[in-house]
């Protein structure tokens, strides 16, 4: 089994959550941007592919 396909069979068993794969939010891309009500937020995957999240 795939990690994306545990991590969807794992979401399944948790209602009100859901499981997005980084690939489909960032593509080719190595940052995001994020609008929350009225702020943005930076999504930025590192050198170590670690994920950071800054205002």
């Amino acid at each position: 089994m795939t990690d994306m396909a545990k991590a969807m069979e794992s979401s399944r068993n948790q209602p009100g959550e859901r499981t997005v794969d980084s690939k489909a939010l960032f593509g080719d891309e190595r940052e995001i941007t994020i609008s929350h009500r009225e702020d943005l937020y930076r999504l930025t995957i590192t050198k170590l592919g670690k994920l950071i999240l800054t205002k």
